[in-house]
C-alpha cells in the first residue's frame, strides 16, 4: 500500500509537471481575466496521463513505405482503442465513438492552440483581460498577458482533446511514460465529450466565466481522479492537500516558473480544485454522484468549492455592470465579466497569503466588474482605460475580511499610480467596490500613464456603490446584465 501511494503522489508530481496554462487562456478561471476555457486552450493545458502513441510516420518517407505506414497506423488505432476501453471502464463511461489520435510537435501544437482562440474567443477578448489584471496589479503594468498565456502553452502543454474535430492530440517530444499518463487524462475528456457534449459546455460566452471555471474544474477534477485510478489503482490514494503544493511546486520551479502569480494559481487551481471537488462526490455516491453532476452542472465557483451549496443550490447575488459617467463623455463598457470565489482567491492570493486569501474570498455572493475605453478619434493608436468592480458579500463580517485584503494591498486611501492611474475602493455592509484608473496606453502595449485623481477616483467610487445588487444571478437575470453591459457609456468617480 506504502508503495502505490509513494507512485500515487510521483505520478502527480510528473502530471503537473506536464499541465499546460491553456485554461486559463480561455479564461478557465482566474481572476477578473479569467472566461472559462473555451475549449482548446482550456484542453491545452491538460497534460496530464494516458498510453503512449506510436511514433509518427518519419517526415519524408516515400511511396515504398506507404504500406507501413498504413500498417502502422492500423496498430496506432488499435492500440488506441484499447487504452480507451480501458479508461472508460475505470471512469465507467460508454465508449461511443473511436478517439484519432495524431502526433505534433510543439510549434504544430501551439499553432493549433493559437487557431483555436482565434476562432472560439472574440477580438479584444484576452487585451481586455490583461487590462482588467494590470489595472489591479495582478501583473505588471508593462506585462505582455496574451504572449504570456501562449508561452505557458508552448513550454508546458503535453497533449489536448480537441472536441472541434473529437481527436487527441500529442506532443512528439514525451516520454513513454509522459505519453501515457497524458492518454489516460485526455481520453477521460473524450468521454466527457462524447457523453455529455463537453465542448459545448465549455464554449466562451461574456460574462458567463465563474459558470464556464466551474464548468472547466468538474472536467478536469473527473479526469484527474479516473487518471489515477487508471495508473496507480485509485485516485484515493493520491493525498489531496500534497496535490495542491505540488501543482505550486511544478510551476514556480518550471521555466515559466517568472509567470505572475495570478497566472500560476489560475493554471492549477482548474485540476486542484476540480480534484477535491470530485473525490468527495465520490466518497458520497461513486462516479454516480460525479455522472449526476454532470447532468446538474454547478452554476459557480462557490458551489464547486462548497459542496453544501451545491446541494442547496445556492445562487449567486445579481450585481449589474459599473457604469462610468463619473469619468466623463466617450468610455464605453469593452468587456464585463463575473470574477467568482475562485478568482477571486486566486486574486486576493497576490495580496496576501494563500489562507487568508481563502477565507476572504470564502464569504463571495456575487460580483461583476467592467473594463471602460476611450478611444481617441485623431488618434486610432491611442487608448484610455479604467476598471470598475462592485462585490456583493454574503455578511458584513466577510465583506470586512476582504476590505482588509484590499487595505493590505493598496492602503486605506486612494492611491495614484505613475502608470495606471488611481486606485480606490470602498466597502460598506456587505459590498466593496474596487475602481482603477483612467490611464492611457497605446496600442500594442506597453507601460502606460495615468490619466486621472483620487478626486476623480472617488467619485467614480460613489456612482459604483449607489447601483442597486440583488436577486439571484444567473438564467434571465444573468442573461439581462450581461446585454445591459453592451454599447454602455463610462464616466470617473473614486473612492470613499
Amino acid at each position: 500500500m506504502r508503495r502505490g501511494r509513494d507512485r500515487a503522489q510521483a505520478l502527480a508530481f510528473a502530471a503537473m509537471g506536464a499541465l499546460g496554462g491553456a485554461a486559463l487562456l480561455a479564461g478557465c478561471g482566474a481572476p477578473a481575466p479569467q472566461p472559462a476555457p473555451p475549449r482548446a486552450p482550456g484542453a491545452a493545458a491538460e497534460a496530464v496521463p494516458s498510453a503512449a502513441p506510436p511514433a509518427p510516420p518519419a517526415p519524408g518517407a516515400g511511396r515504398a513505405d506507404e504500406g507501413e505506414l498504413d500498417e502502422a497506423a492500423r496498430r496506432a488505432q488499435a492500440e488506441m482503442a484499447q487504452v480507451l476501453a480501458r479508461v472508460a471502464k475505470a471512469r465507467g463511461l460508454p465508449v461511443l465513438r473511436d478517439v484519432p489520435s495524431r502526433v505534433l510537435d510543439r510549434g504544430e501544437i501551439l499553432e493549433r492552440v493559437r487557431a483555436h482562440v482565434k476562432r472560439e474567443l472574440p477580438e479584444g477578448v484576452l487585451e481586455h483581460q490583461g487590462e482588467a489584471l494590470a489595472a489591479l496589479e495582478l501583473i505588471p503594468a508593462d506585462y505582455d498577458f496574451t504572449a504570456g498565456m501562449f508561452r505557458l502553452v508552448q513550454g508546458r502543454i503535453a497533449g489536448f482533446y480537441e472536441p472541434e474535430d473529437a481527436t487527441m492530440y500529442l506532443v512528439d517530444d514525451l516520454s513513454e511514460e509522459e505519453a501515457e499518463e497524458t492518454l489516460a487524462h485526455e481520453l477521460v475528456h473524450a468521454l466527457q465529450d462524447q457523453s455529455y457534449s463537453l465542448g459545448k459546455l465549455l464554449t466562451f460566452k461574456r460574462g458567463d466565466s465563474d459558470r464556464l471555471a466551474a464548468v472547466h474544474a468538474l472536467a478536469e477534477g473527473d479526469a484527474m481522479s479516473a487518471m489515477f485510478d487508471v495508473m496507480v489503482g485509485s485516485a484515493f490514494q493520491v493525498d489531496e492537500s500534497l496535490l495542491r503544493k505540488l501543482v505550486a511546486m511544478s510551476t514556480a520551479l518550471s521555466s515559466v516558473g517568472d509567470t505572475p502569480l495570478v497566472l500560476q494559481e489560475s493554471l492549477g487551481a482548474p485540476y486542484t480544485d476540480g480534484f477535491a471537488f470530485v473525490q468527495a462526490l465520490r466518497r458520497e455516491g461513486g462516479w454516480a454522484s460525479v455522472d449526476a453532476v454532470w447532468r446538474a452542472l454547478p452554476e459557480t465557483t462557490e458551489q464547486l468549492l462548497h459542496p453544501e451549496k451545491l446541494a442547496s443550490r445556492e445562487p449567486a447575488v445579481a450585481v449589474p455592470v459599473p457604469t462610468a459617467a463619473a469619468l466623463g463623455p466617450g468610455f464605453r463598457v469593452v468587456f464585463d465579466d463575473v470574477m467568482g470565489e475562485q478568482a477571486l482567491r486566486i486574486a486576493f492570493a497576490t495580496y496576501a497569503h494563500r489562507e487568508v486569501a481563502a477565507d476572504a474570498a470564502a464569504g463571495w455572493g456575487g460580483d461583476r466588474f467592467a473594463v471602460v475605453r476611450r478611444d481617441d478619434p485623431q488618434d486610432a493608436a491611442r487608448r484610455v482605460y479604467a476598471l470598475a468592480w462592485r462585490l456583493r458579500f454574503d455578511s458584513a463580517a466577510d465583506a470586512a475580511e476582504a476590505a482588509k485584503v484590499l487595505e493590505r494591498r493598496f492602503g486605506k486611501a486612494c492611491r495614484e499610480r505613475a502608470s495606471l492611474g488611481p486606485i480606490a475602493w470602498t466597502a460598506r455592509g456587505s459590498d466593496v467596490a474596487v475602481v482603477a484608473g483612467p490611464y492611457e496606453r497605446r496600442a500594442g502595449g506597453g507601460t502606460g500613464s495615468a490619466g486621472g485623481t483620487c478626486a476623480g477616483a472617488k467619485g467614480w467610487l460613489a456612482e459604483v456603490m449607489k447601483a442597486k445588487v440583488g436577486g439571484a444571478a444567473g438564467g434571465a437575470a444573468g442573461a439581462a446584465a450581461g446585454a445591459a453591459a453592451a454599447g454602455r457609456e463610462k464616466g470617473e468617480k473614486g473612492n470613499e
